[in-house]
């Protein structure tokens, strides 16, 4: 083992260039992956960036049985809003068809102004 080393280190001694050129490309291949690997994550979950701007779940709930206002006082439940006017439609482009759904808000939601 040993001797080994110690031829390593003569190698590397006499041809240096070859050397730097070793270190420099494990360097970039070292920073690839890192980037790479934080890519893939921000990847992977796209809502995470909105659902951090919102400060967590934002719920609709569609009722016509019960009063949506007496849910303000459960816990974790930091405010209640709407009713809200609604129009269901069915959209088709190119032989698709999708379901919509339009709901009229006063304004913008709180999280879209921060």
């Amino acid at each position: 083992m040993r001797a080994t080393l110690r031829w390593a280190h003569s190698d590397l001694r006499t041809h240096r260039g070859e050397a730097l050129f070793l270190v420099l490309a494990t360097a970039g291949i070292v920073a690839s992956l890192l980037l790479a690997t934080a890519l893939f994550g921000y990847a992977t979950n796209p809502w995470q960036r909105v659902f951090a701007q919102a400060h967590g779940a934002h719920v609709t709930l569609h009722t016509t049985a019960a009063d949506a206002g007496s849910l303000a006082g459960l816990d974790g439940v930091e405010s209640v809003a709407g009713p809200y006017p609604t129009a269901s439609l069915t959209l088709a482009s190119a032989g698709g068809r999708a379901s919509v759904e339009l709901r009229g808000t006063p304004g913008s939601p709180g999280w879209a102004a921060r």
